[in-house]
């Protein structure tokens, strides 16, 4: 198996974010992304689609039941732990100490060279009652802003354009810019903001709002986290 060839590298790197690489196939890609720059950024990409979603998720409480089982678990594993002296405690202790102080060296040797190329920040996920992860916005490295659509808008556009607006609290809306009804857009944003205020996304004449505020329906909105 070619496991340099992109496309190879792509579905393995889709299926490692989502959870169905597993078992001995996830150690060996995971043995992979460790010796090869492009295979981490590729798996990168994937966390920067894939992961933004789960803030449209509603929070759950999982059931009593898991509790109780991890309960159980701690106490099995806690009673099968031979009884230790005072030495051997001290010497416990002085082994998590020394043992945190050596992932800490690990954190910043080993996985700051991961991500030190990809340093994309997730602001905000658009959506609507109907579809409520529709766009991504994502703060680039460089400050600017890349949109992503989720899925494929036109339909919902209808010939009409997806203008990208900033709403702070109490504010008029600000334009940022003219999103793409289909894959990413990236742009400049033309105005601040900031943790807090209000994105939306209203449909336009072509060229984005003649008015400088919003002139056609609000389709999709979310919260700069």
């Amino acid at each position: 198996m070619n496991y340099r060839h992109p496309d190879l590298q792509d579905h393995l790197a889709a299926a490692y974010v989502a959870g169905t690489l597993r078992g001995g196939a996830r150690r060996r890609f995971e043995t992979l992304m460790r010796d090869d720059a492009l295979l981490r950024r590729v798996v990168a990409a994937w966390e920067t689609r894939l992961l933004p979603l789960v803030y449209a998720l509603p929070p759950e409480m999982p059931p009593a039941r898991v509790w109780q089982a991890i309960e159980r678990r701690t106490a099995a594993k806690s009673a099968a732990r031979p009884a230790w002296g005072w030495s051997g405690l001290a010497l416990w202790r002085t082994v998590s100490a020394g043992l945190a102080i050596a992932v800490a060296a690990l954190a910043f040797i080993v996985i700051e060279p991961y991500f030190a190329d990809t340093r994309t920040q997730t602001l905000a996920v658009l959506g609507s009652e109907k579809a409520p992860s529709s766009l991504v916005v994502n703060r680039l490295p460089d400050s600017r802003l890349s949109i992503q659509a989720m899925q494929d808008l036109n339909a919902l556009a209808d010939g009409r354009t997806l203008e990208l607006w900033a709403i702070s609290p109490g504010g008029k809306p600000r334009s940022l810019g003219l999103v793409a009804a289909r894959g990413d857009t990236v742009i400049v944003p033309k105005a601040p903001f900031t943790r807090g205020d209000t994105l939306a996304i209203s449909l336009e004449p072509d060229g984005g709002s003649p008015t400088g505020q919003p002139t056609g329906p609000v389709v999709f909105t979310g919260t700069v986290i």
